[in-house]
């Protein structure tokens, strides 16, 4: 499933994860996420964070990407 948690806090960033893609699942739109715990994390090393959602867990708050 597609997690989303309202107390997840965004204001408290202390970690960082990959996003790696982007999709819908039952008509909820996520990020595909990969962290860098290893594969026994998770769904092998990755979820789907709610997309559109308040900023669920800060996921973009400090967003980069590669300039080319």
């Amino acid at each position: 499933g597609v997690y989303y948690d309202e107390s997840c806090n965004a204001e408290n960033i202390n970690h960082a994860v990959l996003a790696v893609g982007y999709g819908s699942q039952k008509g909820t739109k996520h990020w595909i996420i990969k962290n860098s715990w290893g594969e026994e994390w998770g769904s092998k090393g990755y979820v789907l964070l709610a997309r559109n959602m308040n900023n669920a867990c800060g996921v973009a708050n400090l967003a980069s990407f590669p300039k080319m």
